[in-house]
């Protein structure tokens, strides 16, 4: 058998080396969570409910999601009421906003279909797929602004009193979903 050279050595040594520190990085990174998503979450474990979406939960200050890198800063932020959206690398989707009243969070809008309730419903929904995933816990009345549309109103439970979860619809598909308390998650013209 002929001897391996020096450079040949070096390279091999280099190459486990290289193969070891990926492998440690990557193992490293599921026992701390995702560096690039610091909810730790990827979109299809995200849930919109009455209390909130992931790490983002209704009445929670501004400041504290904005800290823990989920929601992006507002300079232009009107203390009244006004908009902010997910923190680049959040692992919340676009389509997502998310309403502040008096530095708290107040409501979840939710416009993509990448995000659905606990119950499963989402976005492209049919009415009636609403009416079988709540049943008598939803409450129906007419879309403002939509001669055909709805709008379905679930009020969370006991335990999330003065909550609730309203679809938007155009009289057939579910068009948007918000989560939030009331009264803000009933605004239909938002912070208008």
């Amino acid at each position: 058998m002929k001897p391996q050279s020096p450079h040949h050595i070096r390279m091999f040594l280099f190459a486990a080396l290289a193969v070891s520190i990926i492998a440690c990085s990557k193992a490293d990174d599921r026992a701390a969570g995702d560096t690039a998503n610091p909810a730790g979450r990827d979109s299809s474990e995200l849930a919109l409910s009455e209390e909130g979406i992931g790490p983002v939960q209704i009445g929670m200050q501004l400041s504290e999601a904005v800290s823990m890198g989920v929601l992006s800063e507002n300079p232009n932020l009107k203390p009244e009421c006004d908009y902010v959206f997910p923190a680049v690398g959040s692992g919340i989707p676009e389509g997502v906003s998310v309403m502040v009243v008096r530095g708290r969070i107040a409501r979840i809008d939710v416009d993509t279909g990448a995000v659905t309730t606990d119950e499963g419903a989402k976005l492209g929904d049919s009415e009636q797929r609403l009416k079988t995933l709540y049943g008598e816990d939803l409450k129906e009345t007419p879309h403002k602004y939509i001669e055909k549309g709805h709008y379905f109103t679930v009020s969370g439970d006991s335990a999330s009193a003065g909550k609730a979860l309203v679809f938007e619809t155009d009289g057939q598909q579910v068009t948007m979903i918000r989560g939030g308390r009331l009264p803000e998650v009933g605004w239909v013209e938002a912070c208008s």
